[in-house]
Parts: C-alpha cells; structure tokens; sequence
C-alpha cells in the first residue's frame, strides 16, 4: 500500500495544477514524465548531429593513433558539457562477398595539446528540431568535429555490435544509442573509427549530442 508524501501546486504558465506524489510500501517515489526523456531538450534546440558527408575506408586492426572522426568540446572551463545520445555508421561500399564491419570509440583521458580543426562546418551540423517561422536552426556552440585527427591511443574499445555483409551492397547501417553514458566536458575529446575485415568498406560516422550545463 502506497503512503501520500505530498500534496503541492505546480504553476506550468498560468494554469496551477495540483499533484500528489506517493511512495511506494518500498518507499520508492514514481515519477511519470508527460513527454518522452529528450523532446524538453530537443525542444530547447540543445541537441545537435553530424557526420561525415563521404565514405572513408576501415582499419583492420583496433584502432590506435588515427581516429577517423572526432568530437572537441572547445567550450570555456565552465561551459557547456556535451552528452553523446547515439553514434552512427552508414556503409558506402563493400567488396564482393562477405565483409563484416562494426565501430569502435575512444574517451580520450586529457585534453589534446592543440585544438582541433574544424573540418565539418557548422553548416553542416543539424539541428533536431526542425526549424520554425521564428527558430533558427544554425548552430552557434563551440564544437569542432576534426576528420583523421592525430590522437592519444587511450584504449579503444568496441561499440555495440557488428555488421555481416553476405554480398556486395551499400546503405548498411549501425544506430547505437549511448543514453548519455559518454560526456564530453569543456575541453574534452572523443573519437570514433570504423573497424571492418577488409579496407574496401568504407563507411560514414558520426554522432548526436547535447550541449548542456552541468
């Protein structure tokens, strides 16, 4: 049997609403969100994807000094930190016969001795919320996302799972969902590589995130 913990008024615009919170016979408090767990962020305009525009080829081997994309937080040291939500890879080529690709990440442990390049424009960096009579959707944050960037190997690590390619074929594709499990705080790096059984699959990565303060 659940006990009343508390009977208060939540003002959301003019309208005052009244709530009764409850625990549970384990004194655990249920929360029932009104909208799924990312449309208020997604609402703010604070989550943001980008990728690479061409396929590049896979490594063979575990990755090590060369990321093939990478995500710099060049945010000031109380800025915004960035969650990763999901990382993607979308297969641009394959050989004939059977191939198998997956993607492997790397949290790099210190803050790279010079700041990144820029080699996806802002331009190119996309918004998910589309944009309205009255938002812009051009992003204005401080990330930099560096393509072949020279990085610390800090023991890359397989994401998720990988792809068995039976035949020769495009359009391929891995979506994993990180949930926030990786934060990039204000001087922070992240990589990501593709990581195949043969060099002639070529993929394309990338990331969503959100810019937040924590």
């Amino acid at each position: 049997m659940g006990l009343q913990l508390v009977q208060t008024a939540i003002r959301r615009g003019n309208a005052a609403i009244k709530a009764v919170f409850e625990l549970d016979q384990r004194n655990n408090l249920f929360v029932t969100e009104e909208l799924p767990s990312l449309a208020h962020l997604v609402n703010q305009g604070a989550v943001w994807s980008a990728g690479e525009a061409t396929g590049v080829a896979s490594v063979i081997a575990p990755p090590t000094t060369t990321a093939q994309i990478s995500l710099y937080n060049d945010e000031d040291e109380n800025g915004l930190s960035y969650l990763i939500l999901r990382v993607y890879g979308i297969v641009t080529a394959t050989p004939a016969g059977l191939s198998q690709f997956g993607i492997s990440h790397c949290i790099h442990r210190a803050k790279p001795a010079s700041i990144p390049a820029r080699d996806i424009a802002v331009t190119s960096i996309t918004n998910m919320k589309a944009g309205g009579r009255s938002q812009s959707t051009t992003y204005d944050g401080a990330a930099r996302i560096d393509l072949a960037l020279t990085v610390a190997d800090d023991l890359w690590k397989p994401l998720g799972y990988s792809i068995l390619n039976a035949v020769t074929g495009v359009g391929w594709q891995l979506d994993i969902w990180l949930d926030s499990m990786v934060i990039i705080p204000p001087g922070g790096l992240y990589s990501l590589a593709a990581v195949a059984s043969t060099t002639t699959v070529n993929t394309r990565l990338g990331f969503t995130w959100a810019e937040v303060q924590l």
